[in-house]
């Protein structure tokens, strides 16, 4: 299992409001089966890498199709080999 930071910036909207690019990116997230957790500056997967990677790809098109013209991806993914990796064993202290 990895853990992963996704953060989409839609570019070339005509607007600084970007929620309803967004809004179908979320409900991709949903409907993806990881485990997530939505941030206020980006959302956490929990799943395998290939998995994630799957997700981003889907992502991307979606803000694309919602009608952005660009968009940039922030991603971030920690893989651990030599334990289990989960949101909540993240942030335990």
């Amino acid at each position: 299992m990895a853990v992963a930071e996704l953060c989409l910036f839609p570019l070339g909207t005509g607007t600084p409001s970007v929620g309803r690019y967004l809004e179908p990116v979320l409900k991709v997230i949903k409907e993806s089966g990881l485990k997530y957790r939505l941030c206020p500056m980006g959302t956490v997967v929990e799943g395998p890498v290939d998995d994630i990677l799957e997700l981003v790809k889907i992502c991307h098109r979606t803000v694309l199709k919602a009608g952005a013209k660009r968009v940039v991806i922030s991603l971030k993914i920690d893989d651990r080999t030599d334990k289990p990796l989960t949101l909540e064993e993240k942030v335990r202290i």
